[in-house]
């Protein structure tokens, strides 16, 4: 399901930090930035005369998304949120947020695209006339959204109704709505902005172990990566972990030094280049933090080619043999809970 966000030149929104948290948290939704350019004329925005003005541009690039944001600091000649949406686009505006709450623009983009999504899907009806703290209040007192960013969820009454039967993942999009209220929840009621709370939770999200290797052995290393996340166990592994179009050394620079254990795999290719840059640094961090650094021969290695000295003085885990089982040792090493 594709979702386009744009705003104007009017309004301070954390666009692309916004788009990134969204597509890790909601798998079968499709976030991304509109790249053609998004102005409103005059002083308001008004329906449906704005919504005709909206550069052409947008009507093509935006041509098969389910939905498009237009995010503005004009204000509405209602003074509403949004109007009613125009096709598959709504324009939303945050307009005199400072007199409404203390809490971030940022969040309130993130609450509205929920409360939206959960409107076009069909999951029950609005409350108006009162607040309730359900995504589906009407917010005729617009101070109630400050109430509705804290509490950030979907009511029971609401989640029993689904009217929009055509959409068959129903259930794995609210899914997805659920968990970015729920994160959107903690961090409003911390007073926190969404995207400084998203940057804090990755920041302690660390990993269980470093999986070190030749790329060479990519194949059999896929295969341990597997079995040790089948397991339980958090692995850093460069394919599933390195986004496009990033610089991957300050990544690795980052995991190297909050990682809880490193795995160094050897095969018959021997130490990459770059293999054994990162063991120089994870020896330097076993003797700084106590951070287990654990050789590992693969299965199929024939020849074990020298190593550092100092790798080589570390208890080895070697898979070619088969007692004592080799994936319960490396277990071992990795929780520190002996088999």
């Amino acid at each position: 399901m594709k979702i386009r966000i744009y705003k104007d030149e009017t309004v301070a929104l954390r666009i692309d930090e916004i788009i990134d948290n969204l597509n890790r948290i909601a798998p079968n939704l499709s976030f991304s930035k509109g790249e053609s350019k998004f102005s409103i004329y005059g002083f308001f925005v008004l329906n449906p005369s704005t919504y005709k003005k909206i550069n052409q541009s947008i009507h093509k690039e935006a041509l098969e998304d389910y939905e498009v944001f237009l995010f503005t600091d004009k204000a509405y000649d209602n003074n509403y949120f949004w109007d009613a949406p125009n096709g598959n686009k709504v324009i939303l505006s945050l307009s005199g947020w400072d007199h409404l709450t203390n809490l971030s623009r940022n969040n309130g983009a993130v609450y509205f695209i929920c409360a939206i999504l959960i409107r076009k899907l069909g999951v029950g009806f609005s409350h108006k006339g009162n607040n309730t703290g359900c995504i589906n209040d009407f917010w005729q007192d617009k101070t109630g959204v400050d109430t509705g960013m804290r509490c950030a969820f979907i009511c029971d009454k609401c989640l029993k109704t689904i009217r929009d039967k055509k959409i068959t993942n129903t259930n794995k999009l609210l899914k997805d709505i659920k968990s970015i209220l729920n994160d959107l929840s903690i961090a409003s009621r911390s007073g926190m902005d969404i995207c400084d709370f998203w940057k804090m939770q990755q920041k302690n999200d660390t990993f269980d172990v470093f999986m070190c290797h030749n790329s060479e052995d990519k194949p059999a290393v896929r295969d341990m990566n597997s079995l040790l996340r089948r397991r339980g166990i958090q692995t850093w592994f460069d394919e599933e972990q390195l986004p496009p179009g990033r610089l991957w050394q300050e990544l690795l620079e980052e995991q190297i030094e909050s990682v809880k254990t490193a795995v160094v795999i050897v095969g018959d290719s021997g130490m990459g280049p770059w293999q054994n840059m990162e063991v120089r640094a994870f020896l330097q961090e076993f003797v700084r933090r106590k951070c287990p650094v654990i050789p590992v021969i693969l299965k199929d290695c024939q020849n074990v080619p020298q190593l550092p000295l100092f790798l080589s003085q570390l208890t080895w885990v070697d898979f070619r043999k088969k007692s004592p089982d080799p994936l319960l040792r490396l277990l071992w090493g990795i929780t520190g809970v002996k088999p």
